[in-house]
């Protein structure tokens, strides 16, 4: 399942677009949910996080990025990724991040250009 955060209030001065803006979003997300199943699991699995996309509208402090949350090969159900994350809060997400998150994750159906409807995970981050 997809994830849409949106992150508010990202520096004029960072690149959204470039390359290492985008492994260093990838890198924090995996840590924080490293550390949500540290809290509720009594396994591990190394979970990877791949950023599908970066946007941000024109005048606007938020960024909204695209990724995927996988188990090795297989992609998280978007419920699975939405519980294990909302097991944190806000203020250790915004630690893991390093920008505080409005809301966490939320639910979201979204329609394909196949006209299928496909379940995806939301998730909102406001950083400041």
């Amino acid at each position: 399942m997809l994830c849409f955060p949106v992150l508010r209030f990202v520096g004029p001065t960072d690149n959204i677009y470039s390359c290492s803006f985008v492994q260093m979003l990838e890198q924090r997300l995996e840590n924080a949910f490293d550390e949500a199943q540290d809290k509720v699991l009594e396994t591990y699995n190394t979970l990877t996080v791949e950023i599908q996309s970066v946007s941000q509208e024109p005048d606007s402090p938020s960024v909204t990025l695209v990724y995927v949350v996988k188990n090795q090969d297989s992609i998280l159900n978007g419920t699975i990724s939405s519980s294990l994350l909302n097991q944190l809060t806000a203020e250790l997400v915004g630690y893991f991040l390093f920008y505080p998150p409005l809301v966490i994750a939320e639910r979201k159906c979204i329609h394909n250009t196949l006209n299928t409807l496909l379940h995806h995970l939301v998730m909102f981050c406001t950083y400041s």
